[in-house]
């Protein structure tokens, strides 16, 4: 049975909205922080391709805090840390480990990945400073 103002079953602790709009969030974190090593131009400006995706993240945090409160909001930003940090230490650690004897893929995949571990926190701050306003401002 579905409770009529909170959209969330009795067996459910979330609803399926509130799950989709954290794996958006979350995803774009991620795939920004991946994407931007790569960089590009754009109207003569030379940016990380990560500036593409990146902006649905803040989009998708405006919705967490509108629809879902400052708390949830908040606790979804520090998921999306978490997931972050899960990412760069596999990343690191698939580059630590000894490539297969017959793959030539290893230069390639340390100058792409990695710098993931050495950006991390460079790249998460800014999410969280600029997230850190918004839910202020939503707070009730």
């Amino acid at each position: 049975m579905v409770n009529d103002q909170s959209g969330v079953s009795n067996g459910q602790k979330y609803s399926s909205w509130f799950v989709f709009v954290v794996a958006i969030f979350v995803t774009c974190l991620i795939t920004a922080n991946i994407t931007a090593v790569k960089l590009v131009t754009v109207f003569g400006f030379v940016l990380p391709a990560g500036i593409i995706i990146f902006p649905i993240s803040y989009i998708f945090g405006d919705i967490l805090t509108e629809v879902y409160g400052y708390r949830q909001a908040r606790r979804v930003i520090w998921l999306g840390f978490f997931c972050n940090l899960i990412a760069v230490v596999a990343i690191w650690v698939g580059q630590v480990l000894p490539p297969a004897s017959f793959w030539d893929g290893q230069t390639a995949y340390e100058r792409i990945l990695g710098y993931a571990p050495g950006c991390f926190l460079p790249r998460f701050l800014p999410i969280w400073w600029g997230s850190l306003p918004t839910l202020l401002s939503w707070r009730r």
